[in-house]
């Protein structure tokens, strides 16, 4: 997954939220914060502690509070969804990301993931919805070879 090889460098979860959170620690014990990136932490926080939930609500506050961090919550928010298994609600949130400034390249991998996850699961049109989105796509071929 591409939220997880950009946190982590490697896609192995259990491994890897273990390995971030104490990074994650250790910096934190370093670093001087302000009240922007004390929200944006406590929101990573619970994306590693796995409270998803939880994290999609800090996120949409980051959001709110901070309008020039809205594409970076959105992505966020995006992995959270994929995490939970609401698919759709994923990629929506990874189109809003992509529309408010998120990494383009990142929220390429991030849309073909979650729709290659739900052609796995037999939704075949996920397939033709990511060349919809992503036209000149990192993930093209893979795509119309789902679609064949």
């Amino acid at each position: 997954m591409a939220f997880l090889k950009s946190l982590f460098g490697s896609t192995s979860t259990e491994q890897d939220f273990s390995g971030a959170k104490k990074r994650r620690e250790a910096f934190l014990a370093n670093a001087t914060t302000d009240a922007e990136s004390d929200a944006v932490n406590a929101a990573a926080g619970l994306m590693l502690d796995r409270k998803y939930v939880e994290c999609i609500a800090a996120y949409a506050a980051v959001a709110e509070q901070y309008p020039e961090r809205r594409g970076e919550a959105e992505s966020q928010i995006g992995a959270a969804h994929y995490f939970l298994g609401d698919l759709h609600k994923a990629i929506e949130f990874y189109v809003l990301a992509r529309t408010h400034g998120a990494d383009e390249s990142m929220m390429d991998d991030n849309l073909w993931e979650a729709c290659e996850a739900l052609v796995k699961k037999g939704e075949k049109a996920a397939a033709q919805r990511y060349l919809e989105l992503c036209p000149t796509g990192s993930s093209v071929k893979k795509a119309q070879k789902a679609l064949s």
